[in-house]
Protein backbone atom coordinates (compact mmCIF):
# COMPACT_ATOMS: atom_id res chain seq x y z
CA UNK A 1 0.00 0.00 0.00
CA UNK A 2 2.61 2.45 0.69
CA UNK A 3 4.17 1.80 -2.47
CA UNK A 4 0.72 2.46 -4.27
CA UNK A 5 0.78 5.89 -2.32
CA UNK A 6 3.96 6.61 -3.25
CA UNK A 7 3.22 5.93 -6.64
CA UNK A 8 0.18 8.05 -6.77
CA UNK A 9 0.99 10.84 -4.68
CA UNK A 10 4.34 11.27 -7.20
CA UNK A 11 2.09 11.81 -10.25
CA UNK A 12 3.70 8.86 -12.04
CA UNK A 13 2.60 6.58 -14.76
CA UNK A 14 -0.31 6.72 -17.11
CA UNK A 15 -3.62 6.15 -17.15
CA UNK A 16 -3.50 2.33 -17.60
CA UNK A 17 -1.71 2.31 -14.20
CA UNK A 18 -3.92 4.03 -12.65
CA UNK A 19 -6.79 1.71 -13.61
CA UNK A 20 -4.20 -1.02 -12.65
CA UNK A 21 -4.18 0.60 -9.23
CA UNK A 22 -7.84 1.32 -8.80
CA UNK A 23 -8.49 -2.03 -9.18
CA UNK A 24 -6.11 -3.38 -6.79
CA UNK A 25 -7.25 -1.23 -4.04
CA UNK A 26 -11.22 -2.35 -4.61
CA UNK A 27 -9.85 -6.05 -4.53
CA UNK A 28 -8.62 -5.10 -0.67
CA UNK A 29 -11.57 -3.34 -0.12
CA UNK A 30 -13.67 -6.35 -0.42
CA UNK A 31 -11.32 -9.04 0.93
CA UNK A 32 -11.24 -6.41 3.82
CA UNK A 33 -14.71 -6.20 3.93
CA UNK A 34 -15.27 -10.21 3.78
CA UNK A 35 -13.33 -10.49 6.62
CA UNK A 36 -14.71 -7.92 8.24
CA UNK A 37 -18.09 -10.05 7.85
CA UNK A 38 -16.50 -12.87 9.04
CA UNK A 39 -15.13 -11.61 12.11
CA UNK A 40 -18.42 -10.34 13.00
CA UNK A 41 -20.49 -13.78 12.32
CA UNK A 42 -17.94 -15.52 14.13
CA UNK A 43 -18.93 -13.00 17.33
CA UNK A 44 -16.80 -12.94 20.70
CA UNK A 45 -16.55 -16.39 21.31
CA UNK A 46 -13.12 -17.17 20.00
CA UNK A 47 -10.08 -18.58 21.55
CA UNK A 48 -8.03 -15.91 21.62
Amino acid sequence: LNQIARQVNAGGGSGHDRVQIVAALMAIDAGLERLRHAVLEKGTDDDR
